[in-house]
């Protein structure tokens, strides 16, 4: 056997790390590896490096659900940014609020949060404090009161901030706290016939999504934190900062990670000033929408929590930074390990624990994936502003039709012509999770016994199915198009007879639409088995979160006026890529999304695939062997 000397040795395992992790693993360890060897880079040394991240605009394309409700507001700058989407907003002041609320058409609902410079300022001093609440605010809320407009407050404060904003709260119709266990404090304080409700911090995708709009291309730097420094109260925080932080310059200084300290107070009043050790990584502040951007920028943000008994408030950051595609590691809080599994979120109690799990989460991009990939699934199916939309509307009492694609029943489109997979098919729908389903089978040039194919399915758990019949004179994109014709569901989803779909295929799919506002989601980064290699391979390795001009045919899926508005050509081979050619050609909106959950079966035997295995694996990366659907599936 040969022996390989230290250089080669070296080499050899730069080039594993980058085919296992691709660029960025590989700069990680060249970095871990000079580290040791006593070199720092130039852009890692104190100082030396400055944050240049863009303005972030956000994604043009996402639209909120409740565009039809005109909503009076007072919040601070992070909030209004995240309420901007779901409503009309009409963002009124102390001085000329009727004049405002005139010239807009009229309000739904009023809507106020604890905020401390509300509206740019215009609010400041005027919702806490001893002289809150202001005559401005109580004659607004009491004229929206004469005109039967509903009055909404948030405190998102609690708990300790109950006391500053509970004069406020008291002349509001419902209110809502971020801590459960102030309900009944509010309960007890409040005038009878208040509501009062929870309501945490989400993300909103318009701002906080994986959707790649520039396609940056810079590289990733590895771990951030953003936040203060109190040195004379909050012990405990500053406890847990010195722990994560700790980790984390451990980590920068042995490893060779890059570390960042975004704080507003950099050099300026002591008591905010970061300890002597942790001063070469400290940055300065970025405003708010540079931060969007450093929020993509980053393989870790670090989050420490200064509640950490609340079931339910926790940093606005948490659900910001992993909507948007990065790993958030946190200190433990009830609220962090009861809204978000440890496999989504991981939580870390000691200095070693920390730095154990930063290091692993650096080494591999696959556990970053995966656990960012659960994290925002959370999310979008619980955590997004549309979600606190509808608690506050539903507080309010105000009927209003969300225009939320999450929700919307889906119809499975699939034409076979192999009777044999027909089951294959039954089985990987009756899988699917918290998705209405209906599937529309067609069976193609193939005599089938009907109602052994409805038993069978309702064995499973498909309930929903409906089977229709094409000759053999037929092309499969006539049969497609019978498919979608006889459709209820909102959505179409295409299926292969033969392939897998993970158990959260179709509502990972269906938050992709929702996030992205795209016309059509599918993959263009997605496994395949190749039968010959016994082996799975990742084919067009990154390009998962991106608009693009192709996605697999297997993984279409969209609203149906996309797919009537623009049918299949009557074809046998080719009808996916004439299909996404003529939508392209329209100015549709096509999106990769992730590239878990599906993967293309290729067999022994003849398929409709053209490409040959070699062609195949030249766009592709091996990553298993076996039919593992354990390493596909997240």
């Amino acid at each position: 056997m040969k022996s390989f000397s230290a250089a080669e040795k070296k080499i050899r395992k730069g080039l594993w790390h980058l085919q296992d992790g691709g660029v960025g693993q590989a700069w990680f360890y060249t970095r871990r590896y000079l580290a040791k060897k006593g070199v720092v880079l130039a852009q890692q040394a104190a100082g030396k490096w400055k944050p240049a991240f863009p303005t972030f605009v956000g994604n043009a394309y996402y639209e909120g659900a409740f565009k039809a409700v005109r909503v009076a507001i007072i919040a601070d700058e992070f909030s209004l940014a995240a309420w901007q989407p779901e409503f009309e907003l009409v963002v009124v002041s102390p001085q000329q609020w009727r004049e405002e609320i005139s010239a807009a058409g009229g309000v739904d609902l009023l809507f106020v949060e604890s905020a401390w410079n509300g509206n740019n300022g215009a609010w400041q001093y005027k919702l806490a404090g001893s002289n809150a609440p202001s005559e401005e605010l109580k004659a607004l809320v009491e004229w929206c009161r004469q005109q039967g407009i509903p009055t909404v407050f948030w405190n998102k404060e609690d708990p300790p901030h109950f006391n500053d904003f509970l004069a406020t709260a008291c002349i509001f119709d419902h209110v809502f706290t971020s801590d459960l266990n102030k309900c009944e404090a509010y309960k007890a304080a409040l005038p009878s016939g208040v509501s009062v409700g929870t309501m945490t911090f989400a993300a909103q995708p318009k701002f906080h999504s994986p959707v790649n709009m520039d396609k940056q291309a810079a590289e990733r730097r590895d771990i951030a934190f953003a936040g203060m420094y109190f040195t004379e109260k909050y012990p405990e925080r500053r406890e847990q900062m010195d722990t994560l932080l700790g980790a984390a310059e451990s980590v920068a200084r042995v490893h060779g990670a890059t570390f960042d300290i975004f704080s507003r107070f950099a050099g300026q009043d002591k008591r905010y000033q970061f300890p002597a050790k942790f001063q070469p990584f400290v940055r300065g502040s970025l405003p708010y929408s540079q931060m969007l951007s450093a929020y993509r920028g980053y393989n870790i943000f670090l989050n420490v929590n200064s509640v950490v008994d609340s079931p339910t408030m926790c940093a606005r950051r948490v659900f910001e930074i992993a909507a948007a595609g990065t790993a958030v590691v946190s200190t433990p809080s009830r609220a962090i390990t009861g809204l978000f599994d440890p496999n989504e979120l991981p939580t870390v109690k000691s200095m070693e624990h920390a730095e154990w799990t930063l290091r692993g989460l650096l080494n591999s991009k696959q556990l970053r994936d995966r656990t960012v990939h659960r994290a925002q699934r959370k999310i979008w199916n619980e955590h997004t502003y549309t979600d606190r939309a509808v608690q506050v509307l539903t507080a309010a009492q105000i009927p209003a039709v969300a225009q939320d694609i999450r929700q919307q029943p889906v119809t499975v489109v699939c034409s076979t012509n192999r009777k044999e997979n027909i089951d294959q098919l039954l089985r990987n729908v009756a899988s699917q999770r918290d998705v209405d389903l209906q599937l529309n089978l067609v069976v193609h040039a193939q005599e089938v016994d009907d109602s052994s194919i409805r038993h069978r399915a309702r064995e499973l758990g498909v309930e929903n199915l409906n089977i229709l019949h094409a000759g053999k004179e037929k092309a499969l994109g006539d049969c497609l198009n019978l498919g979608v014709s006889q459709a209820d569901g909102k959505i179409i989803a295409k299926f292969d007879d033969d392939d897998h779909y993970g158990e959260f295929y179709l509502r990972d799919q269906l938050n992709a639409l929702y996030f992205s506002g795209a016309d059509l989601v599918g993959k263009r980064s997605s496994y395949a088995y190749l039968a010959a290699l016994d082996a799975i391979v990742l084919r067009n390795a990154g390009f998962e979160h991106q608009w693009t001009s192709f996605l697999a045919g297997p993984t279409l899926t969209g609203p149906k006026e996309t797919f009537v508005s623009t049918p299949f050509e009557s074809r046998t081979t080719g009808e996916d890529s004439a299909f996404l050619e003529s939508l392209m050609g329209q100015g549709a909106k096509l999106y990769s999304a992730d590239r878990f959950n599906f993967m293309q079966r290729r067999g022994l035997q003849k398929h409709t695939w053209a490409v040959s295995d070699a062609e195949l694996m030249a766009n592709s990366v091996m990553e298993s062997k076996g039919w593992n659907t354990q390493h596909v599936d997240c």
